[in-house]
């Protein structure tokens, strides 16, 4: 969308929290594509003339936004609309696709299950809380009409609950293969997702038990299995992924 198209589509604010029009309207622009995937997006200052707010109403919009994941922010470029719109698959080749998502499975299995054990050993009251807070939404997703990003939730909670600052830094690294995942899952076919979904709450569960129980070796036993089961499926959606593209052409 150029800015002279942005000038009949944004309105200065009238109703509701400053913050939430603002937000809402983005939002809207983004899911519908107006605001294209990968696009960069007007600056602050210009974003508070468009809508006639300050600026701190826009960066709280803003904020927002990267906290759902539909914008990412470059530090010295401003903020662009995620790789990865809502429900959309990036034009990325499917073998390239297949490949970055092992790439990640691989670095996660040399880091997860270390963050579980060190999660079991040294997890507060409310890191507690906060993974099972996060295995309760990955349960209640579908439930809900909202998935958006709760397994990622899920294994971020225990990065933060082992108390290292590195394990959460690894986890950002890779947070846009793992919705990669997840939304090429989605986007293939609803067969069979409920039965997956359950498969992969069990699993997420078996981690829990082990840090509740603050058992190291159990929690870590449990997310090594959970992520050896996760290259397993990743492989069968390539494998599929591949095979429709091949049959398109």
């Amino acid at each position: 969308m150029n800015d002279e198209r942005l000038e009949y589509t944004i309105r200065p604010v009238r109703h509701r929290s400053l913050g939430e029009e603002v937000y809402d309207t983005l939002a809207k622009l983004i899911s519908i594509g107006e605001l294209e995937a990968g696009k960069q997006l007007p600056s602050e200052g210009e974003l508070c003339r468009l809508f006639g707010v300050s600026r701190p109403v826009v960066r709280n919009a803003l904020a927002r936004l990267r906290d759902e994941s539909l914008i990412v922010s470059r530090k010295g470029s401003g903020s662009f609309v995620s790789p990865i719109a809502p429900g959309a698959i990036p034009d990325i080749d499917p073998q390239q696709q297949l490949s970055t998502m092992l790439d990640a499975l691989e670095f996660r299995r040399s880091i997860e299950p270390d963050a579980a054990y060190y999660a079991a050993l040294r997890r507060t009251p409310e890191d507690l809380e906060a993974i099972q807070t996060a295995l309760e939404n990955f349960r209640r997703a579908d439930e809900q009409g909202d998935r958006q990003r709760v397994d990622f939730a899920f294994h971020m909670a225990i990065a933060k609950a082992a108390q290292n600052d590195h394990y959460i830094r690894g986890m950002h690294v890779i947070s846009y293969d793992i919705d990669l995942g997840v939304t090429i899952a989605r986007h293939l076919s609803r067969l069979g997702q409920s039965s997956r979904r359950q498969a992969i709450f069990t699993e997420h569960r078996q981690i829990v038990l082990g840090i509740e129980a603050e058992d190291p070796n159990v929690a870590r036993e449990a997310m090594r299995q959970h992520l050896d089961h996760s290259q397993f499926r990743v492989l069968a959606r390539g494998k599929e992924l591949i095979r429709r593209a091949t049959a398109d052409d």
